[in-house]
């Protein structure tokens, strides 16, 4: 009986500790959908190809491209160009660094190291999501793209790509921004596209 007593009071103590991380990575948050516009915006990117938990060696090798030619911050975001179905080694994924408030000579040291796009004033379906560590980069979206793809059901659009904003490199970041565009034509995002058949 004192065995199970022990083992009762540990599994007591493991279900508390993880319903407090659940909570504290906001798994409770109601996630509310809302209607608002993303863009203009102009940002400088960097291309990767594969599953998504791969991601941080390429924000790293993008990081280092960006801090070679003298940029310190980077206020990041993404643009996930394919769907949840899509085989992990094909999923395509563009990292960005906006531009707005950079100077002429680093805007001109940036075209001529990267590939710049102009991402168009768009209509969106928009959510956020608290940050709290590395782990909301994959939790986050397996709460918001569900409410979207619920909202999609209730109200069919045209959607072309997913947008998640991080916010800036340098400084601790509260929440992410999540964006699906809504009747936007998918040939808008061609030219990102075009950068993996170049490869």
């Amino acid at each position: 009986m004192k065995i199970l007593k022990k083992i009762g009071f540990t599994f007591g103590i493991i279900l508390v500790i993880g319903i407090s991380f659940y909570a504290y990575m906001g798994g409770f948050k109601q996630v509310e959908v809302e209607r608002g516009t993303f863009g203009p915006q102009t940002i400088f990117v960097h291309t990767h190809t594969g599953p998504y938990e791969n991601l941080k060696e390429s924000w790293e090798k993008f990081q280092n491209d960006w801090e070679s030619i003298g940029i310190t911050e980077c206020n990041s975001l993404a643009l996930y160009l394919d769907s949840p179905d899509t085989p992990p080694e094909k999923l395509r994924s563009v990292l960005g660094c906006r531009m707005d408030g950079l100077s002429e000579s680093q805007i001109k040291s940036i075209q001529n190291k990267f590939v710049t796009f102009s991402i168009p004033k768009m209509n969106c379906l928009t959510a956020t999501f608290p940050f709290k560590n590395v782990i909301s980069y994959f939790f986050a979206p397996m709460k918001v793209y569900p409410k979207f793809q619920e909202t999609l059901l209730l109200e069919p659009k045209e959607t072309s790509v997913a947008i998640e904003v991080y916010g800036g490199s340098a400084n601790f970041v509260e929440k992410i921004e999540f964006y699906m565009p809504i009747g936007v034509s998918r040939d808008v995002f061609f030219p990102l596209e075009n950068l993996f058949l170049q490869k």
